[in-house]
């Protein structure tokens, strides 16, 4: 598998970490928090993952640094078990996620030894563990060799990422005092500068984007296509011909932002129409709104129109059948009140 394909796991200090910087900023987005556990972990992480993470409780850990909670048998003598290693390692002075199996903190006899000493001491003298079962509460707590080593390479690819972090920023720096030294160029174009390249990295809709899709949107009519994503790829298409228009979005994309905006104009959401902008775009974009969700009413009432004119005839039929249904079963008593008034002369 390739490094771009494979699959990261936080630990679950991590994770805690995680959760407590979305605590403390609550309006940032996955892919905001995505992006700050790359750059305070060193690994990239799904934003469904993100998620999962976030709307979690926090997790008590003997070992957190482990990538999930898992309860072996006896909880209570792993966890003093594994506080013991993390003193020993602390008392020697090493590295927990460094050491390897040579290390007497580690090694298979002596972690055996020490469990059923603290089964004995808690549980009695008919508890006791298995070799096996050490190498199970090594996996459960990252202990293994094989997880020793993958914890050393990912802190040695950390450390080197953060590394030339430090390096980019030096030669900005660099570059940025050169830069001062060699031109005189005025405060309001290098911050006219600025903004332009924060305007081109956005990626969310503002007033100008809205205005733009919502004029697109009443010249195609989207909703008027026996299927739809073709009128939203045509407004897609006309959008990305926008120089103004600096958002990468797709035909999906573009339909959920209409749906979101019609949603705050009958909820009467002002606020969150608004956003960013200024008066005059949030006039035209209430304006525009307004008007989309008028003609696709009427769109839908003249569809509905189409579809009555067969109900009327199919309930005409209804009644059709009914009146047969009636004379037919009106004959037979006419027949015998005759025959009744007949017996009667006689």
């Amino acid at each position: 598998m390739s490094a771009s394909r494979s699959r990261h796991h936080l630990t679950i200090a991590d994770k805690n970490r995680l959760r407590r910087h979305h605590q403390q900023h609550p309006e940032l987005t996955q892919e905001q928090l995505r992006e700050w556990a790359y750059a305070t972990f060193g690994q990239w992480v799904a934003r469904s993952t993100v998620g999962h993470i976030v709307r979690a409780p926090e997790e008590v850990c003997a070992n957190p640094e482990a990538t999930r909670f898992q309860s072996g048998r006896y909880p209570d003598m792993e966890q003093e078990l594994y506080t013991l290693i993390v003193a020993r390692a602390t008392q020697l002075g090493v590295d927990l996620k460094r050491m390897d199996n040579s290390g007497g903190v580690l090694s298979d006899s002596e972690l055996w030894t020490k469990a059923n000493e603290i089964l004995k001491r808690t549980r009695g003298s008919q508890e006791s563990v298995s070799v096996a079962w050490v190498h199970r509460f090594k996996k459960r707590h990252g202990l293994h060799r094989s997880q020793l080593k993958r914890a050393a390479a990912e802190a040695a690819t950390v450390q080197t990422v953060a590394e030339q972090k430090i390096e980019e920023q030096a030669t900005v720096g660099d570059n940025r005092i050169a830069t001062d030294a060699e031109t005189t160029e005025p405060a309001r174009k290098r911050a006219a500068s600025v903004t332009a390249t924060a305007t081109s990295n956005r990626s969310h809709f503002v007033s100008s984007d809205d205005i733009l899709l919502l004029t697109y949107v009443l010249a195609i009519k989207p909703w008027t296509f026996p299927y739809v994503m073709d009128g939203w790829q045509q407004v897609t298409e006309k959008l990305r011909g926008e120089e103004s228009f600096r958002l990468d979005k797709t035909a999906g994309a573009c339909q959920a932002r209409l749906n979101l905006l019609l949603h705050h104009l009958k909820a009467g959401n002002m606020t969150a129409l608004r956003k960013s902008g200024t008066e005059e775009e949030f006039d035209r974009k209430g304006a525009l709104v307004a008007e989309v969700a008028k003609q696709m009413e009427e769109y839908e009432n003249a569809q509905k129109g189409k579809d009555n004119p067969s109900v009327v005839a199919v309930d005409s039929v209804s009644y059709a059948r009914q009146d047969t249904a009636a004379t037919n079963t009106a004959l037979p008593d006419l027949a015998q009140e005759r025959e009744r008034m007949a017996q009667r002369r006689l």
